[in-house]
């Protein structure tokens, strides 16, 4: 759930790498105001719900939720002697920096950033692991689309960070997130899952580096596969030989998704040639029928009402939309991020065709 056109859509893309970041509860016996102020920053924890509105209105819901997690937090702040506060102005940090993302507000993220500060001259070394992954995740929500060289710097970032708090159980994560990045780096991408595969034993994350090793292992390989399109057409990638072919995953409830969607659409507009594959990942059609309304005109779109079930997604390890590849005119996949310089990646196929 990664891209760069889309600030909204993208503010939760590292919500569960953030929230293990948060500290549990205040180290310190609670009077009956304080634990009632405290049970309610808990309550508004699990976040805003999905639902099948249009990534809009969800967006709405979560700038509401992002400002009732604020009022909570300084409340209990307002009860609660500051040295025992810790807990809460960590938190508080947090929904302030993704409500200046929300609102393209400046104040708040510098009210974040000196609260961050002014922790970080009092915190214990457990406290410290805390801050400094703030700090991480805080960069990789403002830099959806890094350079190359803000990405050299992300991950001498993370790796510091494996490095000062080796036994963190937030490491692994922040590897794979970090991997994300190197797409069109596969050896590096490679070194960094196996990197997080030595210190993880969570199961789900395990699944997912196993997903992110079978995609880097189709690389320079010819791409099959078969299935019917939305108005029942049989399709089939290998009858699209002998031009370059975009093979996008998308959802149509994830407004990252949407974005990444029009932002592809754009750079085709260029190139009329490519043909276009979109296979959606919603389990509700109307989602579905909404991302193709919106942004699908010139593109096959396949669907099976399976989401992340689906065969279609599967096979091939997909666990994040959008995911958006590049398979050259022979059918083999060049590239596991085509959203990255797609117009430079179109351009190096051309010229690699016409050289002799």
């Amino acid at each position: 759930m990664r891209n760069s056109a889309a600030r909204l859509g993208l503010l939760w893309c590292i919500a569960p790498l953030c929230a293990s970041a948060i500290p549990a509860a205040p180290s310190t016996q609670l009077t009956p105001a304080q634990e009632a102020a405290w049970r309610e920053v808990l309550r508004l924890d699990s976040g805003p719900q999905a639902g099948t509105e249009a990534p809009n209105r969800f967006m709405e819901r979560f700038s509401g939720h992002l400002k009732a997690q604020e009022t909570a937090l300084r409340q209990f702040l307002a009860l609660t002697p500051a040295e025992h506060t810790f807990e809460a102005k960590f938190r508080l940090i947090r929904v302030l920096a993704l409500r200046a993302e929300l609102e393209s507000d400046p104040t708040r993220q510098e009210q974040a950033d000196a609260l961050l500060e002014s922790l970080e001259r009092e915190a214990g070394p457990q406290q410290m692991a805390h801050i400094a992954f703030e700090r991480i995740s805080q960069w990789m929500r403002r830099n959806r689309l890094p350079s190359k060289e803000q990405r050299t710097e992300l991950l001498a970032a993370a790796r510091e960070f494996r490095d000062r708090f080796p036994s963190d159980p937030r490491v692994p994560r922040l590897l794979v997130e970090v991997a994300t990045q190197f797409d069109r780096d596969p050896e590096l991408k490679r070194v960094l899952l196996e990197d997080a595969k030595k210190h993880t034993r969570d199961a789900a994350l395990r699944r997912r580096i196993e997903d992110d090793f079978r995609k880097l292992g189709l690389l320079g390989k010819p791409l099959q596969l078969k299935f019917s399109d939305v108005n029942g057409r049989s399709v089939s990638l290998e009858q699209m030989r002998g031009k370059p072919v975009i093979l996008l995953y998308a959802s149509g409830g994830a407004q990252s998704s949407l974005l990444g969607w029009k932002a592809t659409n754009e750079v085709l507009r260029s190139w009329p040639d490519v043909q276009r594959v979109c296979v959606c990942v919603d389990d509700n059609r109307s989602a579905m029928e909404r991302a193709r309304q919106e942004h699908g005109e010139g593109w096959i779109i396949g669907w099976d009402g399976m989401g992340w079930n689906s065969p279609l997604a599967r096979r091939w390890g997909i666990n994040a939309v959008p995911t958006c590849w590049l398979l050259d005119s022979s059918g083999r996949l060049v590239s596991l991020n085509a959203a990255d310089d797609l117009a430079g990646q179109l351009k190096a196929l051309k010229e690699a065709r016409q050289s002799p």
